[in-house]
C-alpha cells in the first residue's frame, strides 16, 4: 500500500506541474538527471539490498540479523562515500555532458544517489518486519515533500530546481525517518566479513541486473535526446509518467513480494504457491490494460496540457511494461531461491540488448513510438527467456489455458497500433479471447485465489 501511495501522488500531482511547466524540455532535462541517478543507485546498491533480504531469512537468530543489516550497510556506506567522491570531482572540473548552466546538477546527483542509497538498506528492516502503517506514512511524507518543492519553486520560475531539490530534500528526510525507527539493527560492533563476503556473493551478480533495468527505463531517453532533442525526451517523459499507473500494481506487489516469498521458500508447495500468483497476475495485467484502452486520449485530456497529449500513443506499452517486469520478478525469485542469480543476470541482458537495438531501428522511423515498442518488446524477451529458463527448472508450472490466453493477449497487444482506429473491435477481440475457454476465466481467477488463501 505504502509503494502504490508513492506511485499515486505524482500520478495525482501530474495535471498541475504539466500545466505550471509548459516547457516539455524542463521535463527532458531532469529526465536525463534522474537517468544518471538511476544508473548511480545500483552500482552504489551492488544488490546489497536484495541479498540483505535474501539473507535475512535464513536465521530467525536476532544477533545473525543485525549483523546482516549493519554488514549491508556498512557495504552501501562505503560505496556511497566513493561515489559522492567521483561526482565532486566531475563537478570540480566540469567532467560531465551537461553544459555550463546545469553543471550544478552533477553535484546533487551525487548525493541523491548516496541518500537513496543508503535509504534502501536502512529502510529494509521495516520492511522485512511487515510494518505496513510505517510503510504507508513515509510513503506518502515522501512524494507531498517533493512535490511541495517543486510546486514552490515552479512559482517562483525555477520548475528545474523545484524538481531537483524536491526529490534531494525528500530523500533525506526519508533516510532520516527510517534511521531513527531501524537504528537498533545497525552498529558498527555487528559488522562481520563474514557476512559482508556472503552478501557481496549474492548481492554482486545481481548489480548487472539492476543496470539491465536501467537500460529498459533509461537507454530510450538518452537515444531519443540524441536523434529527436529534449523537448521530444520532456513529451516521451510525461507519456511514461501518465502510463505509471500500472507502476501502483507493481510497487504493491514488490513492496510485499520479497517478504512473501522468502518466507515461504522452504514450504513444499512453494513452486505451487508461485505458479499460482504468476497466472493470476498475468491474467490480471492483461485484464487491466484491456479495459483502460478505450479511454487513453480521454485520460490524456484530462490529465496533462495540450503540448504533452501527443504522447498518448505510448501509453499501452510503458503501461504493460512494469507489468511486465513483475512477471519477470515472480520467476527471478525462484533463481534467487538456488541461489543461481547469474540465469537471472543472462535473461535479462536478452531483453535489454534486444532494446537497445530496436530503439536504435524504431526510433529515427516512429519517434517516440517506436522507443516505447522497442521497450516492451525487450520486456517481453526478457519476460519470456527467464520464465523459459525457470520452467525447465522445474520451478514453475503453467496450463495451456495460460498459455493461450497469454500469448493472444500479448500479440494482441503489439498490433494496437494497427488497431487503435478499430479500438472497439479490439476490446470485443480482447473481450472474447480472455472470456474463452469456456468462459472460466472470472472463475480460474477466484479459484486461484482461494487456494492461495
Amino acid at each position: 500500500m505504502g509503494n502504490v501511495l508513492t506511485k499515486a501522488v505524482p500520478f495525482l500531482m501530474l495535471p498541475v506541474l504539466t500545466r505550471m511547466i509548459t516547457d516539455p524540455a524542463v521535463f527532458g532535462v531532469y529526465d536525463i538527471y534522474t537517468i544518471v541517478i538511476r544508473f548511480g543507485e545500483p552500482l552504489v546498491i551492488l544488490g546489497s539490498y536484495d541479498a540483505m533480504f535474501r539473507l535475512f531469512f535464513d536465521d530467525k537468530d536476532p544477533l545473525f540479523r543485525k549483523q546482516v543489516c549493519s554488514s549491508s550497510l556498512a557495504i552501501v556506506t562505503t560505496t556511497s562515500f566513493a561515489a559522492l567522491a567521483l561526482t565532486a570531482f566531475f563537478w570540480v572540473f566540469g567532467l560531465s555532458f551537461w553544459d555550463g548552466s546545469y553543471r550544478w546538477m552533477i553535484a546533487t546527483a551525487g548525493i541523491v544517489i548516496a541518500v537513496h542509497a543508503m535509504r534502501s538498506v536502512v529502510a529494509a528492516p521495516t520492511r522485512m518486519q511487515n510494518k505496513r502503517a510505517t510503510i504507508i506514512l513515509l510513503s506518502l511524507l515522501g512524494p507531498l515533500i517533493y512535490y511541495a518543492f517543486a510546486l514552490l519553486l515552479a512559482r517562483e520560475g525555477k520548475p528545474l530546481e523545484g524538481l531537483v531539490f524536491g526529490n534531494l530534500v525528500s530523500g533525506l528526510v526519508l533516510l532520516l525517518g527510517y534511521g531513527l525507527l531501524n537504528h537498533s539493527f545497525f552498529s558498527h560492533g555487528h559488522v562481520k566479513s563474514e557476512q559482508v563476503r556472503v552478501l557481496l556473493k549474492i548481492g554482486v551478480p545481481l548489480a548487472p541486473t539492476f543496470l539491465i533495468y536501467w537500460i529498459f527505463t533509461s537507454c530510450d531517453r538518452f537515444m531519443i535526446g540524441h536523434m529527436m532533442g529534449m523537448e521530444a525526451v520532456g513529451l516521451y517523459g510525461v507519456g511514461a509518467r501518465l502510463s505509471s499507473i500500472s507502476q501502483g500494481i507493481y510497487m504493491a506487489f514488490a513492496g510485499g513480494w520479497q517478504y512473501f516469498a522468502f518466507s515461504t521458500m522452504k514450504d513444499k508447495d512453494h513452486t505451487h504457491l508461485m505458479s499460482q500468483v504468476f497466472e493470476i497476475l498475468a491474467i490480471l495485467s492483461f485484464l487491466s490494460l484491456f479495459i483502460l484502452l478505450p479511454w487513453v486520449d480521454w485520460i490524456f485530456k484530462i490529465m496533462v496540457a495540450e503540448p504533452y497529449r501527443s504522447a498518448s500513443t505510448i501509453f499501452p506499452y510503458l503501461f504493460f511494461a512494469p507489468l511486465l517486469l513483475m512477471l519477470s520478478q515472480i520467476a527471478g525469485t525462484q533463481l534467487q531461491v538456488e541461489k543461481k542469480t547469474y540465469l537471472s543476470t543472462i535473461s535479462r541482458l536478452v531483453g535489454a540488448v534486444t532494446n537497445i537495438i530496436l530503439n536504435a531501428l524504431f526510433i529515427p522511423r516512429w519517434g517516440i513510438l517506436g522507443a516505447a515498442l522497442a521497450t516492451i518488446i525487450g520486456y517481453f524477451a526478457m519476460t519470456l527467456s527467464i520464465t523459459w529458463v525457470v520452467l525447465k527448472m522445474n520451478r514453475l508450472m503453467f496450463n495451456m489455458k495460460f498459455a493461450i490466453i497469454t500469448l493472444s493477449g500479448s500479440l494482441l497487444l503489439l498490433l494496437y497500433p494497427l488497431l487503435r482506429t478499430t479500438i472497439i473491435f479490439y476490446i470485443f477481440f480482447s473481450a472474447i479471447m480472455l472470456l474463452s475457454y469456456k468462459s472460466e476465466i472470472f472463475l480460474f481467477i477466484l479459484t486461484k485465489t482461494r487456494r492461495i488463501t
